[in-house]
């Protein structure tokens, strides 16, 4: 499968396709969508193509693509999400990490590190991850990463 990760700032990825535990290829699995946004797939690879297509096209309620097995992360200027088969978007708030090295990158989360090390250590222990780590930093309209807008607003006084 694949390990995906937001940490607050950043969105990582791996690059490696494996079929029943078997290494397959490597591919790109962050894309920039028309929206300005950034998804990062994880599950069935067939299912990525006909997801974007739907994105692109701004997810018309009445042609959601019918996928299965399929896992995202959608981070941009309005914010985090995570959508599954059912592509409602829900957003995040906090660290997520999806695919067979999920449990592996949280850890390393939980521990202070950031998203591209976090998808590095799951390949240390998941045999469906690996290969090269796929990165952005997502800003929001402000010009200001996540994390730090999360801070002020945390920090913020109510008047």
């Amino acid at each position: 499968m694949t390990t995906i990760v937001w940490d607050g700032t950043t969105l990582a990825t791996d690059s490696l396709i494996s079929v029943n535990g078997s290494t397959y290829n490597h591919a790109q699995k962050l894309f920039k969508l028309n929206s300005g946004e950034w998804v990062a797939f994880a599950g069935e690879q067939q299912g990525w193509w006909e997801v974007m297509e739907w994105l692109n096209a701004g997810a018309p309620r009445n042609a959601k693509p019918h996928v299965t097995r399929i896992e995202m992360i959608i981070a941009g200027p309005d914010g985090v999400f995570e959508m599954f088969d059912r592509l409602v978007r829900m957003p995040v708030s906090g660290p997520v990490a999806y695919g067979t090295g999920w449990k592996w990158a949280l850890a390393a989360i939980d521990h202070g590190r950031s998203a591209v090390e976090a998808v590095k250590y799951a390949a240390t222990r998941d045999h469906d991850t690996g290969g090269d780590v796929q990165s952005v930093t997502v800003l929001t309209k402000a010009g200001m990463a996540f994390d730090a807008m999360m801070r002020e607003a945390d920090t913020a006084t109510v008047e």
